[in-house]
């Protein structure tokens, strides 16, 4: 099936920009402008969007984008009057959403993540333009191991993961035949703006000759937050060299985002850290990767990171979690590690204080990137689709 001239829809939880939405609207500008399709949303769960993400949204090229109230997707392995309602409601959501999209004509549709890659197999099979869809699966997510979920995992054409490990995650709690698996490396979806340095630097109060250290991640308890801001304490206490830590994320994706953030800043001033830890969120990410000296992603799991795609186009030395996604990515990098605070500690002291290693590591990672395009994606995406139509 070749991504040419046709209409494609989209499916996302929710209108945040997190790693898999930027993925996703990068994925409908690309095919907008250079490819002539018409890319819709459907956007599941909630058709709340922020700011950033409608702006997002405009600029990708995005035609329309729907949501249908009340969603329902959910049937549980028991024998019940209840089950006996869920069915009903199932079908009215899905019946609703049948005749919501079926005059679109859609023709393929793309989910991101494994509910609304569910949703996604029952449009295929509900609405007769729809030729293909297949399971998303991009690192750690839900499983309900539900009859839908049973459905589903038996009769969807296909699987495609962002990294190795996506497989064994999926295998382990839904099995397929591997022949149903395929791998399809992420892209990157950043344009390269450079920034006034010595600006930024100035409105965050971060010291002229200090290195910078930070991190870009979800504020969830997934992301290791708390193990650098150890290490980097350690670290200040035992060196003379100026250090500065910058960690990056949106407090207001939900209520334990806010939570987590919110312990950084408690942890800053009861350490009394205000001068060389700054604590951010509703800022831009280019602005913040324009200064960093070091950058590091520290986390339970990963498919394939965007943040750490990012850090690399800005030729950012990175140290990361050794997640296969990550692995992909860094290669034989010697800075991928374990969750280890002493592990931690030691390649940032190595990178601090030897400015030769970051400028190397800065080379390695502008040429390790240069192969994650999106041209390059789409072919590869086109390639998969056409061993099923």
């Amino acid at each position: 099936m070749k991504l040419q001239n046709t209409n494609i829809l989209i499916i996302l939880h929710y209108g945040a920009l997190g790693g898999a939405q930027r993925q996703a609207l990068g994925l409908a500008k690309y095919l907008t402008e250079e490819r002539g399709c018409n890319v819709d949303l459907f956007l599941m769960h909630s058709d709340f969007q922020t700011n950033e993400f409608k702006d997002f949204s405009i600029a990708s090229g995005i035609r329309n984008t729907h949501h249908f109230a009340n969603p329902y997707l959910y049937l549980p392995k028991e024998w019940t009057l209840k089950n006996i309602k869920r069915i009903r409601w199932n079908y009215k959501y899905l019946n609703k959403v049948r005749k919501g999209l079926k005059p679109y004509k859609y023709s393929l549709v793309i989910p991101y993540l494994n509910h609304t890659s569910k949703l996604a197999y029952f449009i295929y099979k509900m609405i007769p333009s729809v030729k293909f869809t297949f399971w998303h699966q991009l690192g750690l997510d839900i499983i309900k191991k539900d009859w839908i979920e049973e459905i589903v995992r038996k009769n969807i054409p296909c699987v495609i993961g962002n990294a190795p490990n996506c497989y064994d995650i999926f295998e382990k709690e839904l099995p397929i035949p591997k022949s149903k698996f395929h791998l399809l490396p992420q892209y990157l979806t950043l344009d390269i703006v450079k920034l006034n340095k010595q600006k930024i630097r100035t409105k965050l109060n971060v010291p002229e000759d200090a290195i910078i250290i930070g991190m870009i991640a979800h504020y969830r308890k997934d992301k290791y937050f708390d193990l650098l801001f150890d290490a980097f304490i350690n670290i200040e206490k035992n060196t003379n060299v100026k250090i500065h830590l910058i960690l990056l994320g949106n407090k207001e994706n939900d209520l334990a985002s806010l939570n987590i953030y919110e312990n950084l800043i408690n942890r800053v001033k009861k350490n009394n850290l205000e001068e060389s830890v700054t604590i951010l969120s509703n800022i831009e990410v280019i602005a913040v990767l324009n200064i960093l000296d070091i950058a590091v992603l520290v986390s339970q799991i990963e498919g394939m990171p965007n943040s750490v795609m990012e850090y690399m186009a800005y030729g950012i030395p990175s140290i990361v979690s050794n997640h296969p996604g990550c692995k992909q990515l860094l290669e034989d990098s010697e800075y991928l590690i374990t969750n280890d605070q002493n592990v931690l500690e030691e390649k940032l002291k190595k990178l601090i204080n030897n400015k030769e290693k970051r400028e190397t590591e800065s080379a390695l990672n502008l040429q390790r990137i240069k192969k994650f395009n999106l041209p390059s994606y789409v072919q590869k995406l086109e390639n998969i689709i056409s061993k099923y139509i």
